[in-house]
């Protein structure tokens, strides 16, 4: 049984069933207007990057779940497995830089110098997220895989008439 508690929850649609998958939709909630940080976030600058206004992902039938077209799921990802890939996306290229301009610093080189070793180590670093995304050690694990939680309950809505008198 999966620890739900500590989980990222986002609900998708079933779009699509076959013999042994499910193909969900998940919708990008628009909430960038309201947020505080709309000037500063990297998620905003993503969702301009492209129109797509869902994501479509493949997922293996759960065996304890009837599912058919147009049910709405909660997928979920486990938190500590988000918060490892943020900082290895994030963290992993600065630090290489800052290593390759402390390096730079150390060996006295000129202020011109230090910033141009400086960027070949910010390339390194992405170059070693690349290759560290693209092994085995990520590719062949099944913690950055979300799995569907459970099905959303339909909440019924109450049809009102009205009159005109």
């Amino acid at each position: 049984m999966l620890n739900t508690e500590s989980m990222i929850e986002q609900v998708a649609h079933v779009h699509a069933i076959d013999q042994s998958s499910v193909w969900l939709d998940t919708i990008r909630l628009s909430t960038c207007k309201s947020c505080s940080m709309k000037s500063g976030c990297g998620q905003r600058l993503m969702n301009q990057a492209t129109d797509c206004k869902r994501s479509r992902i493949q997922l293996p039938i759960p065996d304890e779940m009837p599912l058919s077209v147009g049910d709405e799921v909660i997928l979920g990802i486990p938190q500590n497995a988000f918060i490892k890939a943020s900082l290895l996306t994030f963290a992993m290229p600065l630090v290489t830089m800052l290593g390759f301009a402390l390096m730079a610093g150390w060996l006295r080189l000129s202020e011109p110098a230090t910033v141009i070793v400086a960027v070949f180590g910010l390339g390194f670093g992405l170059l070693l997220l690349r290759w560290y995304s693209q092994s085995d050690a990520v590719t062949n694990s099944n913690q950055w895989q979300p799995v569907i939680l459970r099905q959303q309950k339909n909440v019924q809505v109450q049809v009102l008439h009205f009159r005109a008198d």
